[in-house]
């Protein structure tokens, strides 16, 4: 691993781009991420589609898409824009495994889909529903009385991490731990802090790959390190890539959606009495907040020289993704920055698109309807807490740290 990996990276500009196409922006330290990390990127549809990032941490340079059309593009067209180290966790250890399968590309990837998509289908999900609702009352009635809680804590991220892990057969007494790997590998723009915490999870991961190998249980841990594709055993690497695919896409993504759409709600009492009176409207609600708050950025590596929009990319070139401004780009959605329970067209790209569209997809969702189902069943009109921190977050994965939430209490 190297000894030093310095934050912000050195500008870089490659000769074929033009230097009218060079805006930078920092998707982790921009300031206006700590109020809002989608009016932030919002202002970077302009008169560019596409600009060059020269300071991007991840890549050390990008391209950054603007358009809903062009980051579909990008997403449904694996034969030009790879998936290949997509995440770069293993790069920043030095190495080259994949995380499986969202690092692989077709036609690869689809043996490993195909294996995995069993363990969370809609069939398989609903088999879940009566214990996560029951996790979500027992979380919500422990602080239902007090008439606050501080709601990432207490409700948002535990909920669906404890979901998470109980599927893996994790200890949920690690969870404060893992949380901490997850925040550092995720969000913090240092470098070499990722690294160190990408090292951490993946000498975790080997050590319960090992102990589940020799102790195999029914938990999906047990189930992956045990997999057969065409009667052979996965290869080590693929092994460990699916269990780190699981660790990262469990700890924060779902926990990070609820915490934005707790705080719309509570920014938007009309519509939490709305969801109240009509509980049949919550599943399209959901779609529709994950559409208007889309909190995950990706990237693809161009495999060939390619035109998009106008913009000549070359074969190396980085293109940074980020699904934000897909469900925000006005030529898309009328109306983008508000959110309307009643929109027709809700095709966003909050479980990404294509190809690699999300596994857990049916489980985050049904998380998020039952989070919203059980608060607005048992909690009165909630709202934030006047003069407490709100602690928003970028990078990676958009997120809120902190968040205080009060309601009467009758």
């Amino acid at each position: 691993m190297p000894d030093t990996l310095p934050y912000p990276p050195a500008p870089f500009v490659p000769a074929h781009v033009p230097a009218e196409l060079v805006q930078e922006f920092d998707f982790y330290r921009n300031p206006q991420m700590s109020q809002c990390p989608f009016q932030a990127v919002g202002q970077l549809r302009g008169k560019k589609p596409i600009f060059w990032n020269p300071s991007d941490p991840q890549s050390a340079g990008c391209w950054v898409l603007t358009r809903s059309e062009d980051i579909r593009h990008v997403l449904t067209t694996p034969e030009i824009f790879s998936s290949k180290g997509e995440a770069g966790f293993s790069g920043l250890i030095g190495e080259s495994w994949d995380m499986v399968p969202l690092e692989m590309d077709p036609p690869e990837h689809e043996d490993y889909r195909q294996l995995l998509h069993p363990l969370l289908t809609p069939k398989a999900v609903n088999k879940l529903a009566p214990a996560v609702i029951k996790r979500a009352v027992d979380l919500i009635e422990a602080v239902r009385s007090k008439g606050e809680c501080e709601f990432m804590s207490s409700f948002g991220t535990p909920f669906p991490v404890g979901v998470f892990m109980s599927l893996m057969g994790l200890p949920e007494s690690q969870m404060p731990i893992f949380l901490e790997w997850e925040y550092d590998l995720l969000h913090n723009p240092d470098m070499a802090v990722k690294a160190t915490a990408a090292l951490t999870i993946k000498n975790y991961l080997l050590e319960l790959a090992a102990e589940r190998r020799a102790n195999p249980t029914d938990d999906l841990a047990s189930f992956i390190v045990t997999a057969q594709i065409n009667g052979e055993p996965l290869a080590d690497d693929k092994v460990l890539g699916i269990l780190y695919l699981f660790f990262v896409g469990g700890l924060d993504t779902v926990a990070s959606s609820l915490g934005f759409f707790f705080r719309h709600l509570a920014e938007h009492p009309e519509q939490q009495a709305e969801l109240r009176a009509h509980p049949e409207k919550i599943p399209h609600a959901v779609e529709e907040m994950v559409r208007r708050f889309s909190v995950v950025t990706s990237r693809r590596q161009c495999k060939e020289d390619v035109v998009l929009s106008g913009v000549q990319m070359k074969k190396g070139d980085w293109v940074k993704v980020n699904y934000a401004l897909a469900g925000l780009d006005p030529e898309a959605f009328e109306n983008p920055y508000e959110v309307n329970f009643e929109r027709k067209n809700v095709r966003h790209f909050g479980f990404s698109f294509g190809p690699h569209f999300c596994l857990g997809s049916h489980l985050g969702r049904r998380e998020m309807a039952i989070a919203l189902q059980e608060w607005l069943a048992r909690v009165p009109q909630w709202r934030l807490k006047p003069g407490a921190k709100l602690d928003v977050h970028g990078g990676g994965v958009f997120g809120i740290e902190h968040m205080e939430l009060e309601w009467d209490v009758a």
